[in-house]
Order: C-alpha cells, then sequence, then structure tokens
C-alpha cells in the first residue's frame, strides 16, 4: 500500500474568549458583507500562496461529494477492529477518519458511514462505484460552524503528479436556522481520475471565499 503523505493548509476558524454570542442569521450575513473585503482577503491571499505550484494541471474530470452530521461525530468512521479475548471496548470502537486515500474495493469496504448524516448515501456511492484500477478517492473530514458549508473549489496536479484539492468556506442558505458558535461536522469525498499508486502525496488548502480558479491554471490546455 502506497504511504502517502498528507498536507493539510486550513485556515483557524475565529473564537471569542468572552461570553457566547448567538446572533441572528440575518446579523450573521449582514457582518460578513461588511467585514468581507478586509478579513477574508488575507486569508485567501495566504492559501494562494501555498497552492500548488505553477508548473501544475487542473484536474476537471473528478467528481466530489459532500455529507453534513449535526453532532460532535464525524459522518465516517473506520471499521472497528476485533476485541480481544478480555472483551477489550476500546479495540471494538470505530475509529474516525481525518484524511485517508482509498486505494481499493478493500479499503472502502472498512468505511462506516452515519445514517443519520445528510447527503452520506451520495458519498457511500461515490465511494462503492469507483474503479480502483484508473481512479482513487480521497476522503477528507473536519468540524465546522454550523452557519457555513463546505464546498470543493477546484482540484490541481503538481509536476510531481501529486494532487491538491483547494476547498471554500462559505455562508449557508438564509432560511438554514444556525447558530454561528455551533459546529458540525462535515465529510468531502473526491474521486480523482488516476490511481493511487501514480501519487505519493497529497495537499489540501482552504480559503474562506470560493475564489475563481488561478488564471495559470485556466490557461492550460493540458488538464489531467
Amino acid at each position: 500500500m502506497t504511504d502517502h503523505r498528507f498536507l493539510a493548509r486550513l485556515p483557524r476558524e475565529s473564537s471569542h474568549d468572552g461570553p457566547a454570542l448567538h446572533p441572528s442569521r440575518r446579523a450573521l450575513l449582514a457582518g460578513v458583507g461588511a467585514g468581507i473585503a478586509t478579513g477574508l482577503a488575507g486569508c485567501s491571499g495566504t492559501e494562494t500562496n501555498q497552492s500548488s505550484p505553477e508548473d501544475g494541471t487542473l484536474v476537471t474530470d473528478y467528481a466530489a461529494a459532500i455529507a453534513r452530521l449535526s453532532t460532535d461525530r464525524p459522518p465516517i468512521t473506520h471499521g472497528p477492529t476485533d476485541g480481544d479475548e478480555d472483551g477489550d471496548d476500546a479495540a471494538s470502537t470505530p475509529n474516525p477518519v481525518s484524511n485517508r486515500v482509498l486505494e481499493s474495493e478493500d479499503d472502502a469496504s472498512e468505511l462506516v458511514y452515519a445514517e443519520d448524516a445528510t447527503n452520506v448515501d451520495a458519498i457511500r456511492r461515490l465511494v462503492t462505484e469507483t474503479t480502483y484500477d484508473s481512479e482513487s478517492v480521497f476522503v477528507y473530514q473536519r468540524p465546522i460552524g454550523e452557519c457555513y458549508e463546505l464546498q470543493v473549489n477546484y482540484v490541481t496536479r503538481d509536476a510531481d503528479g501529486d494532487p491538491s484539492v483547494q476547498l471554500c468556506r462559505v455562508i449557508r442558505d438564509a432560511e438554514v436556522d444556525c447558530e454561528r458558535d455551533v459546529r458540525d461536522h462535515v465529510a468531502v469525498a473526491v474521486r480523482l481520475p488516476f490511481p493511487a499508486d501514480e501519487y505519493g502525496g497529497f495537499s489540501i488548502g482552504s480559503g474562506e471565499s470560493c475564489d475563481p480558479v488561478p488564471e495559470r491554471y485556466r490557461n492550460e490546455s493540458d488538464s489531467a
């Protein structure tokens, strides 16, 4: 099995040391409108400076699915290991997945999905319908504020063949009832159009807005 290296480039979400605040949905939207030019520009710029090398290519033939669970549990875990003869409960506890490359059907079969997670069937379908001889799947999970959602912005591949997934965080629809200090868990699955044995590393970046694909990638004629 390939030993894949991961380089996460994720900005820390803001927190407050004072009393917890519960602004309304309308107040949150208004605040973002006032502060987005200054507050998010720096974070977005940081991600741009750390993105893939300029000799990389844009990956267009990928598929993605995102699931969400409104608890502190991730939507996807590894299947539990068999307990020992003494009944070790720790050995039979499912393990959370933070990031992982699925290289084969055996890898895919180890995942356990939270049935109460939103859109989890889409991830299950993406994982099970992958042709692992010519494709691979990257699974990534993280907490996220209840008023935000995570999206896949674009995917690139560097000169060494290592892929990079660029994510972005956006405000959810106005009709969604949410609290700013409440956190959910999201799972992102991205099917890549090349097998896992073609790359040895993987990077993931996240910005505070879904910026356009950099021009150097849009101008590439040989996208993966």
